[in-house]
This record gives C-alpha cells, structure tokens and sequence, in this order.
C-alpha cells in the first residue's frame, strides 16, 4: 500500500480535481483505491455524487473517536465506481483542529485510521489524500501518514512566489521523519499557447528537475463540468483529452512505482488504457502482455532476441505479465514459455507456420 498526499498551501491550483481524477483513473487502470477528503470543503466527497453530510458516519467520527472508536468501516468507506473508494467528510471535519489540539497524538490520528482500515482487510493499493489549501492540523496529519506527496502547480506569479516555501515545508518535515517522504510536482490548468505558461514550466522544471511529472494536466472546461455532476473524468467523459492528461498521470506514476520496485525493469506503461493485450508499439519500443493468473512464470523469444528467452513481470493482481522490447520496424516471429512450454500469443491472430510444422505468432512492425 502507498499513501499519497495530493497538497499544496496554496488553493486554486487544481488540487481537489487532482486528487479526485487521479483516483478515478488509478482504479481505471485495476488498482483499488481509497480517496480520503481531508478538506473540510467536502469538495472530493461532492465532486463524486456523495452526500457526506447524511451519513451516519463520516472522517469527522474517525478523527474524533480515537483508538477506541471501531465502527463498520464498510459503512463508511463509499464506493464511488468500481475499484474507487472514498472516505467522505464536510464542514464538522475544520472542528477537529480546535477539539484535538491538546492531544499529544492529534497529528498521528490520521495514520491511526488508516492502519485500522488496513487491519480490516480492505487491502487498498492506494491511498490519495485530497489535504486542505493551508499546512493546519489536517494537513500535518496527511503529511504525517503518507509515503509521498504529489504538489499541484498551476502556472502563476503566486505559484512561483510559492516554490521556495514548499520546498522550506518539504525540508522541515523530512527532518522529523525517520523514512523521508518523496514528493513531486505536477503542472495543473496548463495552458500550452501562452509564453507565460511555457515560462513557469521552464521555472518549475528547474526547481523540482526529475521530480516534476512529465504529464501536464492542461486547462478544460471538461473537468468543471464533471465535478459538477458529480462524476470523475472516467465517468464523465472517458474519450476527452482531460481523461487522457489523467490517465497519462496514473500511468507515469505507476511507471515510477514499479522503477521503485523493481529498478532493473524499465516497462514503460505509457498508454495502457484497455483491455487488448496484444503487441503494442509505446514509448521505448513494444509493449507485449499476458495474461495469466496462475502462471508462475512468462518469456518470450523470438527473432527481436535471436530465440533467447526474456521473463516478463507480473504488475497487478489480475494476472497481467509484460515487457517492453526495443524493437525496430521490421517483421518478426515469436512466442511465449509459460512455465516451460511454448505457445503462441492468444492475444495476436496472426500466426504463421514454421520448419517444425507448428504454428509461430507473427508481428509486422512499420
């Protein structure tokens, strides 16, 4: 499980849209996620259809309650579409800052919660915080509990006034904690035909180099419009360039999760949005995928690596195994070993027969 915190002091700047189709599309790619509205606003929770302020139970109840408070969780934790979760909450959610503030432990409360909802076999993937636009009580507990922290950047003046005091904020919190928390920055209600924009692109790059995400999430009415009727960017409009900004997102960061997990594995998932397993030409070469469950291991060999067999790694629990090859324009013949026997690719119809008589997956690169 991975805790990201979606945060930035400063409001405006993309960051509960941000935190809502980020999820959205993280879940679209088979991940569960748990959305978690730390924002009094309640914008998160409303910004998917839900109600908070008509359920029994809210975050509010959470932080309040403590250790001692063990509700059922399954009726808090809402399911907004399938593998996306959200744990709501409105305005009662600013009083805990006044109610906790002589708890010695009233900036671990948030991580208390989340440990519980763990024990209760929820097994999220994800964890996406959507903080408060100030660095209060709330947002202590978020950094407190996360694992990295993803920082909307919308290009502005007050944005560029503001990077010297994130990075200040960064450098304090990571000297109380024992395991440094990773962050990164992403730019947010871009704007790519103005000089203005490219300049803060250029002032952001320089400040945050290889932390800044390469996905841009540009300006579009798109993403009003689905907050407004209370659906995430999957939902709403699943074929519009903001799903695609999104979907970019989710990718490049599990493209640095799995780097994070396994460095000598460079898969490149750009572009992995549906269900068609078949070779599929991404960035860095060609992308080949299969689908298993109960494999315990998958190569491939053909004439792209003169017959030598290559593993493949599972990424999810759906039993997906893939491997991207830097493969140029030409034809090739190839197969898979799943644990020791060679077949063919069943997700690729053209097949051509060898000298052996048996037949061999054909691929036609251009």
């Amino acid at each position: 499980m991975r805790i990201i915190a979606i945060a930035n002091q400063k409001g405006g700047c993309g960051k509960t849209t941000t935190a809502i189709n980020f999820s959205a599309c993280l879940a679209h790619l088979q991940k569960k996620v748990l959305l978690v509205d730390l924002d009094p606003q309640g914008h998160s929770t409303c910004g998917l259809g839900i109600q908070a302020e008509k359920r029994r139970y809210t975050l509010y109840d959470l932080f309040k309650g403590g250790e001692e408070f063990k509700p059922d969780y399954s009726q808090i934790l809402m399911e907004a579409s399938p593998h996306l979760f959200v744990l709501p909450s409105f305005g009662i959610l600013a009083s805990v800052e006044e109610e906790l503030a002589n708890l010695a432990d009233r900036h671990k409360r948030l991580a208390g919660i989340l440990r519980r909802i763990q024990q209760e076999k929820f097994s999220f993937d994800y964890i996406v915080i959507d903080c408060p636009p100030n660095l209060g009580l709330l947002t202590f507990n978020a950094l407190e509990a996360c694992d990295q922290i993803v920082i909307p950047i919308e290009p502005s003046f007050f944005s560029l006034h503001g990077l010297a005091k994130i990075s200040e904020t960064l450098k304090k919190l990571n000297q109380r904690r024992d395991v440094p928390v990773e962050f990164f920055a992403l730019l947010t209600l871009f704007n790519s035909h103005t000089r203005f924009a490219k300049e803060v692109y250029e002032e952001v790059k320089g400040h945050f180099q290889d932390r800044l995400f390469k996905s841009i999430i540009h300006d579009s009415v798109i993403l009003k419009e689905a907050a407004g009727a209370g659906q995430s960017i999957v939902q709403y409009h699943p074929k519009s360039s903001a799903f695609y900004d999104y979907c970019n997102l989710a990718v490049e960061y599990l493209e640095k999760e799995w780097d994070r997990l396994l460095p000598e594995k460079r898969l490149g998932w750009r572009n992995v949005f549906n269900q068609h397993y078949g070779p599929k030409r991404v960035m860095g070469g060609t992308l080949f995928r299969f689908l298993s469950k109960n494999a315990r291991w998958v190569e491939i060999a053909g004439d792209f690596n003169q017959w030598v067999p290559e593993s493949l790694s599972p990424n999810n629990r759906e039993g997906i195994w893939q491997i991207v090859l830097p493969i140029t324009a030409g034809t090739y013949r190839y197969k898979f070993i799943v644990d020791g026997e060679w077949q063919i690719d069943p997700a690729q119809p053209v097949q051509k027969q060898n000298d052996y008589g048996t037949l061999d997956s054909f691929l036609e690169l251009n």
